[in-house]
């Protein structure tokens, strides 16, 4: 009896090597294999074993890395795209960094290339951890091509994540990818939007640095969109960007000086307007050479109390520079001297004007009915109706080439 209980083996105990871990997908046992398995080996890893392991509470990166290599490790397997946007953004919050870019590096051997959905999330996991994205960008299979670039701007600035979007731009810039304007446009415009247009003045310098210098019409067009705010520190902002366009070796056109002038007269400048028309005039002939629309800017922001003098004398230099006026010229003179009740020059503007050939529009009418009411004329309606017939009657005559006097109709008033 006693040698028989000797020989009796104690009871089976649970293997270590058998024990569930957590991260670990369960036993063939307890989830037996579908029909299509049956060839496959019980301990056989899924993608989604691997995303199992990414999503269990208290998981660390060394537990999923190893499941992760136990399944790539297997004959035939290929993770697919979402496992690796798992995979990848959980190692990135945990900022193992190196793992992430070893990762993205390995997916072309599975068929995969990074998209916006993959990239997106870990370009917010670098920013949050201080990273540039130089070294993700550099991680990224094969070329970088313009369309995911292109995408991830357009996402971010939708999230209204600026910052990273302008640290991916000047990363792209940095990796040697040729960036251009469409590229940084919305991130400008966002800037502006958010009457943030220094930071968007700074951004551009940045981009210059790295050998990306926008156009002069890109440059034009932030021009107009500061000056249209209005206000000194918008008008500052316009001349810094014009200053930018010199050192970037862009010269500023005849369209960026005229939008300056038109930012100064909407800021009550006059003195920095007639500045940079006296610019323009140095320049002489070219791209910047002044033109109507100069003057009529300039015109614009004379004050009112100035206008009888220095309105008249921007129309005389405007003359002798050899520039057409036009008949916005004639209308904000006509208006101005209007105010100061000076009637006859009135009269005379618009004599002289029908002379030249200037067809008078319906707002120049209307201006000048305005200066007769203003001046309390008792026959103001019917001075505007006989300056109708007037100009009708002088544009008939030049086309005729008949000879026609204004003063016989001008003292008819």
């Amino acid at each position: 009896m006693r040698s028989f209980e000797l020989l009796r083996r104690p009871p089976p105990t649970a293997s270590p090597s058998r024990t569930d871990l957590p991260w670990l997908p369960t036993l063939s046992r307890r989830n037996p294999r579908s029909p299509g398995e049956a060839g496959k080996p019980s301990h056989f890893l899924s993608n989604a074993a691997v995303l199992r392991a990414v999503k269990a509470a208290g998981a660390i990166p060394r537990q999923i890395l190893s499941v992760y290599s136990a399944a790539a490790g297997q004959p035939g397997f290929r993770h697919d795209l979402p496992t690796y946007q798992a995979l990848t953004y959980a190692l990135a919050l945990r900022r193992r960094f190196r793992a992430v870019e070893l990762l993205l590096a390995r997916m072309p051997r599975d068929g995969l290339r990074p998209g916006p959905a993959l990239v997106l999330p870990l370009l917010r996991a670098y920013s949050a951890a201080g990273r540039p994205p130089d070294a993700l960008l550099r991680s990224c299979p094969l070329p970088l091509s313009d369309r995911l670039f292109s995408a991830l701007i357009q996402d971010l600035l939708r999230s209204d994540d600026l910052d990273i979007a302008g640290s991916l731009l000047l990363s792209g810039a940095n990796l040697g990818f040729p960036l251009k304007s469409r590229h940084y446009s919305g991130l400008v415009r966002a800037h502006c939007d958010r009457g943030a247009v220094w930071s968007a003045i700074e951004f551009l310098d940045l981009l210059a640095t790295r050998g990306s210098v926008p156009d002069v019409f890109f440059y034009g067009s932030l021009i107009r969109d500061i000056c249209r705010a209005g206000g000194s520190d918008a008008v500052d902002a316009a001349f810094e960007v014009v200053d930018q366009m010199k050192r970037n070796g862009r010269e500023p056109d005849v369209v960026i000086w005229n939008t300056l002038v038109h930012g100064c007269a909407k800021a009550g400048q006059w003195g920095r307007a007639e500045g940079v028309v006296a610019e323009m005039e140095r320049k002489g002939s070219g791209a910047a050479a002044t033109d109507a629309g100069t003057y009529n800017a300039l015109i614009s922001a004379i004050p009112h109390r100035q206008m009888v003098q220095d309105g008249i004398l921007a129309f005389r230099r405007m003359m002798e520079k050899g520039v057409s006026p036009d008949v916005v010229t004639f209308s904000m003179l006509i208006g101005g001297l209007g105010r100061a009740g000076r009637v006859w020059e009135c009269n005379t503007l618009l004599g002289k004007m029908v002379r030249l050939g200037i067809p008078p529009d319906i707002a120049c009418y209307k201006i000048l009915l305005g200066v007769y009411r203003s001046n309390a004329m008792s026959d103001d309606a019917s001075a505007g109706l006989l300056w109708i017939k007037v100009s009708e009657e002088a544009m008939a005559a030049l086309r005729t080439g008949k000879r026609w006097k204004i003063e016989n109709k001008v003292m008819g008033l």
